[in-house]
């Protein structure tokens, strides 16, 4: 047996940090645990602390101030990077080279601004590939008719081809559906909370048989479960708790709209 989420975390870590900062943190062996580490730990104590609400105050152990302050050193100096390497390599052709951090930059010319969104994309890119990733590996396991289709879909479109590019990807309808379903029954995200800017009020959820408008004032948080949400029946079928890719196929859910969110929408859409 072999874990498998571990190395996924490791696999998106590389490949977000290449994408937002020009250079994979895989790269950089001596720094490359540490900071892992340090992020893990932010992350993890972020999350503990958004639970506190108003009071996250309250909770702020010396272990994350450190992490926290690692991870913003090492984003820092990438974004030092990107602002040199851009004077320095003004009106001249980066060879393909392409680093989200210098884009953003000349975007913001705020060196502490852009360091916090880069951390924002790295947060948002990392964990949830990673876990869509494990989730898929974790069911096709379990559905070995799904994975047996699922191969010799990729081994038809792929061929002789050694490298997969996007345009070979968008060949592949079955892998969109079983990538689809695993984000339906195991969202990134599976609850979120907004809160209102001004007064306003839902269709339903008030009254005592939860039918009636409900009133939400300005300021009110509303927290929504997107896990519970994609395995409603009505809007699933009887089968909502099954895994069944074939789902996506054909007009069975053309027209499932805001009831499919595994990253949510509107203008909070997630970066991942």
């Amino acid at each position: 047996m072999v874990d498998l989420q571990p190395l996924f975390f490791r696999f998106t870590l590389a490949t977000t940090t290449t994408l937002i900062f020009g250079q994979s943190i895989g790269s950089k062996n001596d720094q490359k645990d540490d900071f892992a580490e340090n992020f893990d730990f932010a992350s993890m104590i972020s999350a503990l602390r958004s639970r506190l609400v108003d009071f996250y105050w309250a909770y702020k152990p010396l272990r994350y101030t450190l992490a926290c302050k690692n991870v913003k050193e090492y984003a820092d100096g990438f974004v030092d990077r990107a602002l040199g390497e851009s004077e320095k390599c003004a009106g001249k052709d980066n060879e393909g080279r392409y680093a989200f951090v210098e884009d953003l930059y000349h975007e913001l010319q705020d060196p502490v601004l852009v360091r916090d969104q880069l951390v924002n994309v790295l947060l948002a890119g990392r964990d949830t590939t990673a876990c869509l990733l494990s989730w898929t590996f974790f069911l096709l396991v379990r559905h070995p008719k799904t994975l047996s289709r699922l191969r010799e879909e990729i081994q038809s479109v792929m061929g002789d081809e050694k490298h997969l590019t996007k345009s070979l990807i968008q060949r592949m309808p079955f892998l969109k559906g079983v990538l689809n379903e695993t984000l339906r029954l195991y969202p990134p995200i599976p609850i979120n909370v907004r809160f209102a800017k001004r007064a306003t009020w839902l269709p339903r959820g008030g009254g005592l048989d939860g039918s009636s408008p409900l009133l939400i004032r300005r300021g009110l948080g509303v927290g929504f479960p997107v896990y519970y949400m994609h395995r409603r029946r009505d809007l699933y079928g009887e089968d909502a708790m099954e895994y069944r890719p074939e789902r996506w196929e054909g007009q069975e859910l053309a027209d499932i709209g805001w009831g499919y969110l595994p990253f949510h929408g509107g203008h909070r859409l997630c970066l991942g």
